[in-house]
């Protein structure tokens, strides 16, 4: 989906690159758990988003630290663990975004107001 703001078209990728900081691979991981609907592994995550696990890591855990992903620890029988991620709810992740345009919107209204 696209639309007209601010004079050029943006997507919603942008719109959360803006909103959240996010970079390229943050976007596409986000958008592979929303799509996979499923808990993923690192490693599973990897072999399709295709960088190297330091940057999947690092991604993942900015996308975690953001609350636009969930994380589950699971416990290994032989000792450790190993964390499983998935999407937050789209529901939950469209409230969140309209939130921070709602905060645009009132900013701009009062720059306007103060023009």
């Amino acid at each position: 989906m696209t639309m007209n703001f601010v004079c050029r078209l943006i997507t919603i990728e942008d719109v959360l690159k803006c909103s959240y900081g996010l970079n390229k691979t943050e976007i596409s991981i986000l958008r592979y758990l929303i799509e996979e609907k499923e808990e993923l592994n690192i490693e599973e995550i990897q072999k399709k988003i295709k960088k190297d696990r330091t940057t999947i890591q690092r991604s993942v855990k900015k996308l975690f630290e953001q609350e636009l992903i969930k994380r589950r620890q699971i416990n290994l029988d032989k000792g450790g663990y190993v964390f499983i991620y998935s999407s937050k709810p789209k529901n939950e992740l469209k409230e969140k975004i309209i939130k921070i345009f709602d905060g645009f919107k009132e900013s701009v209204g009062n720059e306007i107001q103060r023009w």
